[in-house]
């Protein structure tokens, strides 16, 4: 993979990172203010424990995308990046540029 392309990649996962990370502040500081509202009847606290619920399944989604984004910029790093972790052989071009913290190729990935 040529160093431009690493590159581009990089900074393609950078830039998902810090929405993501945004995203997250963003989630976290809601979730403190529906905690912090007056429960007045059990119609909104059953809505208030809905909000909160999807917030932390966001949360959680967020968290495991922001792990594979780190795993990615690591694999960078020690040149291991582009290279399908259980076979070892190069990623398809386009599942990288669709999944650019992808770790395998299309055929390890389905098995």
């Amino acid at each position: 993979m040529t160093h431009e392309r690493l590159e581009r990649f990089r900074r393609q996962l950078l830039d998902v990172r810090l929405t993501l990370l945004r995203r997250r502040r963003q989630a976290l500081a809601d979730e403190q203010g529906l905690m912090a509202e007056r429960e007045v009847d059990w119609t909104d606290a059953a809505a208030n424990d809905t909000a909160v619920t999807v917030l932390e399944s966001l949360s959680e989604t967020e968290r495991q995308a922001l792990r594979r984004i780190d795993r990615s910029l690591q694999r960078m790093d020690h040149g291991d990046y582009g290279k399908c972790a259980i076979c070892h052989e190069p990623i398809e071009d386009g599942r990288l540029r669709a999944l650019p913290d992808a770790d395998r190729c299309v055929t390890c990935a389905v098995h």
